[in-house]
């Protein structure tokens, strides 16, 4: 779990430094300090400490939703299956019905077969689509509660590592501040490979922050 680029220390003061750049007539010269935060991620003992304990807090949290999911899943697919018993047991019912009610009446001539047959039909099909639609119901229903709770599983990560990023950005901004205060340095930005925002002069604060966050 890595610091992320958007929180790195305090680099929107760029924003508010740039116009003492350009201007060049300020009273007083603005010192820029500058960090590296590729070196504070890999060997700055705090910051490596917080990364691994996320990283297992991350691992158990999976395990545990996993775990929660797997149970919820499998009531999901016994209600569903109970359900399915139901529908079918309805309609098996209202057959029986039909059938009893023919066996009660028979048919006294061919025309009457003949209405008796025609009715079976529709019945047959009305009850086909009737369970189609009972079933395709249950299903969305199933579906929508797998999503939700797999979103809530999501949400929850989410909100672990958001949790530790903001420990080690608190916890590196600071160190920064302190820094900062001590060396009288009135900007300090990150300065890191992918980012480079100090080409020339600035003050290298980086050697500090690993000593202060070792």
């Amino acid at each position: 779990m890595k610091l992320s680029k958007l929180t790195r220390g305090v680099c929107t003061a760029l924003l508010l430094a740039a116009p003492m750049w350009i201007a060049g007539c300020s009273e007083k010269q603005s010192v820029i300090g500058y960090y590296n935060a590729d070196r504070i991620e890999r060997e700055a003992g705090q910051i490596k400490a917080l990364q691994d304990e996320a990283t297992t807090k991350l691992k158990e949290k999976q395990a545990e939703l996993e775990t929660k999911m797997n149970e919820k899943q499998a009531a999901l697919e016994e209600n569903f299956k109970k359900k399915q018993d139901e529908i079918a047991a309805k309609f098996q019912t209202k057959e029986d019905e039909f059938n009893q009610k023919v066996q009660a009446n028979p048919p006294k001539s061919q025309e009457e077969a003949d209405r008796i047959q025609e009715e079976a039909n529709e019945l047959g099909q009305s009850l086909q689509k009737e369970a189609e639609e009972d079933m395709q119901k249950l299903q969305a229903e199933a579906s929508a509660e797998a999503q939700r709770i797999q979103q809530e599983a999501r949400l929850q990560m989410q909100g672990l590592q958001a949790q530790y990023q903001t420990r080690m950005t608190q916890k590196l901004d600071a160190a920064v501040d302190e820094i900062a205060k001590a060396k009288k340095i009135d900007v300090v930005l990150d300065n890191s490979s992918f980012q480079k925002s100090v080409i020339y002069g600035g003050v290298d604060i980086t050697e500090d922050l690993l000593e202060k966050l070792k």
